[in-house]
């Protein structure tokens, strides 16, 4: 069973690994940091990927915080609180809460991503707006976008919103991304909507290493067909759709090998080959967790870590099951569980970052 080490303990692990004795010597790699947010216990848990039992948990504060998701960019990351209409900014070396910055009333505060060193973006569902964060000052502008916006995603200078088109958390149709640029905090220039294929509810998303960036459209989360679009973020097109996922999958993340590997409560983690574009565990082939699978998300190595939320009550914690993917010649991909990480009570969100030395 693993024991929850202090703050002081990991920061004293991060400086070790990221610290520098030698200034004529060449800087010390990055270190590589699991990031995931636990809803209920309202914490995030920062786990080093090389050293898990050095991970912990830091309270993120607040009134009637709701957290689902978080963001990250080197040393910094970012929690929209949900119900409690602000954003957690937190340092990640330091293993601290930075500050809450407040965004619109009844934002409802869902989704983000970071642009660089000062700017970030947070989703504000219950608006159809997504709010432009300076994350060191706490000043915001809001932008108008598409409706129920709950997913966002840095890549190619813009920032991609992905618009639920949800209405009291009921489908209404079809996704669309809204594109915004950073520059100017206003829609982009040219095409500035992607209609999305499928049932709506467009959550999650991430960037391939073949540069495109892939969406999920999970559809109705107890009756839906999930829906995989793949879109060119340069011609900012949809240029292909997938479905094989079954009901309710959510967010996806890609490895450095091509591998998308797909969450879901339902059918567990799946996996689809972003080489041949097809689903390689899919319905009726993921691997299960005793209580659902909640996200994955994956390291520099190609180590996946399919998140288990836990019941979600009564303290009782999360974990974080480490995962090898391998293709065979066959090109069937086959899950094999190789450790569990204990996190905190009812674990969602999750993505890994790399923390530079300072």
């Amino acid at each position: 069973m693993h024991t929850r080490p202090s703050a002081h303990a990991l920061v004293l692990a991060l400086s070790a690994a990221l610290g520098c004795s030698d200034t004529n010597a060449p800087l010390p790699e990055p270190q590589e940091v699991l990031l995931v947010v636990n809803s209920t216990g309202n914490t995030l848990s920062i786990v080093p990927v090389e050293t898990p039992n050095a991970g912990i948990q830091v309270p993120l504060g607040g009134t009637t915080p709701t957290p689902v998701g978080v963001s990250a960019r080197d040393g910094i990351g970012l929690v929209p609180l949900g119900l409690d209409n602000a954003v957690a900014v937190i340092d990640l070396r330091a293993a601290a809460v930075l500050r809450r910055i407040p965004l619109p009333d009844n934002s409802g505060a869902t989704g983000s991503t970071i642009v660089d060193d000062s700017i970030a973006y947070v989703g504000n569902p219950n608006l159809n707006t997504v709010s432009r964060v300076n994350y060191l000052t706490g000043v915001t502008s809001e932008v108008p976008v598409g409706v129920f916006p709950q997913g966002l995603i840095y890549t190619r200078g813009q920032v991609f919103v992905l618009n639920g088109n949800l209405e009291n958390f009921s489908v209404v149709g079809p996704s669309w991304l809204t594109v915004v640029d950073p520059a100017t905090n206003a829609r982009a220039a040219g095409i500035d909507s992607i209609p999305l294929t499928g049932e709506g509810n467009a959550g999650f998303a991430d960037v391939g290493p073949d540069g495109l960036l892939y969406v999920m459209n999970t559809g109705d989360f107890f009756s839906g067909e999930g829906r995989l679009s793949v879109i060119d973020p340069l011609g900012r097109t949809e240029v292909a759709s997938y479905a094989g996922f079954g009901t309710g999958p959510g967010n996806v993340a890609a490895d450095p090998d091509g591998l998308l590997f797909v969450s879901s409560f339902a059918e567990g983690v799946m996996t689809f080959s972003l080489d041949s574009n097809t689903v390689v565990r899919g319905v009726g082939e993921g691997l299960k967790f005793a209580s659902g699978n909640s996200a994955v998300a994956v390291d520099s190595k190609g180590r996946a870590y399919g998140i288990e939320s836990g019941p979600c009550s009564g303290g009782r914690r999360g974990r974080a099951h480490v995962l090898d993917a391998t293709l065979a010649e066959t090109a069937a991909a086959t899950l094999a569980e190789t450790a569990t990480i204990v996190l905190g009570e009812c674990s969602s969100g999750a993505v890994v970052v790399q923390i530079p030395p300072e």
